[in-house]
């Protein structure tokens, strides 16, 4: 059966929806209170050298904040080293992932939680079958993290675009401000009734980042403008987060550990739009003085700062 309206299934109930360096204590005089605005536009940032190295110790001086090409002072500013984190693991769970790519994905979520802190959450969903699952959520013991995960087996086909239309709500529950969603992916869309650039326009509007691991992607397809693995990178680019290209299911575990260390050291720009003029979408920039690559949310919909 093809999936046409995605369907979140919460304990029961249907909700229709369309990097070697160790993590920094927080500064104490610098601690993000989870207390921001509803209305406040947050903004993680990676920052790295021109040999692809991650870098966690610059200073608020460095970053400088564009809306619709316009610099706007930065008045928030936090690094994310130290604070709680909400992990969304969204698994795959159709017949191509097989038993051998769902145990190795299970051993990478199991190793990006292994060292949770206090107050960190975990929040798992799963997607197959024409079903969208959300097996644990925010508030649960992540203890039961390791036999639901044991528990899934690969059957049927892989609708990608249409879960993403729900991955606004992969979020709901969740208490941090310091937050990430991972998807473990392997093939093609094979029953999506939603198109690439319908789930893109949704994902552009996500608050919070998409990372995608791509386990072993198929080969490039002749033809179509934009095939499987540049899609993902747009997906995950949309939302501030990145694509990772996994060419071993067996690698799994290195990089979610890898993943996790770059989520320590991410930085966080915090605005309140100003609620004047007209309610759009806005592009967001953020340079780093020094030559850094960034990388960061692409924007918002509201009124500009």
């Amino acid at each position: 059966m093809r999936l046409r309206v995605p369907t979140l299934v919460v304990s029961g109930v249907c909700l229709l929806g369309a990097r070697g360096l160790a993590a920094e204590p927080p500064d104490p005089a610098r601690t993000y209170e989870a207390s921001a605005s509803v209305s406040s536009v947050l903004v993680p940032v990676t920052v790295r050298d021109g040999k692809g190295r991650l870098v966690s110790n610059l200073d608020q001086k460095k970053f400088r904040l564009f809306v619709d090409g316009i610099e706007f002072p930065i008045k928030s500013f936090w690094r994310e080293g130290g604070l709680p984190i909400s992990y969304t693991f969204l698994l795959d769970t159709s017949g191509s992932m097989g038993r051998r790519r769902l145990g190795k994905a299970a051993e990478a979520i199991l190793e990006m939680v292994g060292q949770l802190r206090p107050h960190d959450e975990v929040c798992l969903i799963t997607f197959g079958a024409a079903e969208v699952k959300r097996r644990l959520p925010f508030g649960s013991d992540p203890g039961q993290l390791r036999p639901l995960l044991d528990s899934l087996r690969g059957f049927g086909t892989t609708a990608l675009y249409d879960l993403l239309t729900i991955a606004p709500q992969a979020m709901d529950g969740a208490k941090n401000v310091r937050r990430a969603i991972i998807l473990f992916t392997d093939g093609v869309d094979t029953a999506s009734d939603m198109k690439p650039e319908d789930a893109l326009k949704v994902l552009e509007g996500l608050s919070d980042p998409l990372y995608v691991l791509g386990i072993e992607p198929p080969p490039a397809e002749e033809g179509p403008e934009d095939g499987y693995e540049q899609l993902l990178m747009r997906f995950a680019a949309a939302s501030g987060g990145r694509y990772l290209r996994v060419d071993q299911a067996a690698k799994l575990p290195d990089f979610a550990k890898e993943l996790r260390r770059e989520l320590s050291m991410r930085y966080i720009i915090d605005f309140q739009p100003s609620g004047l003029g007209s309610v759009k979408w806005r592009k967001i920039e953020v340079r780093v003085d020094g030559g850094y690559e960034v990388t960061a949310r692409l924007g918002y919909s509201g009124t500009l700062p």
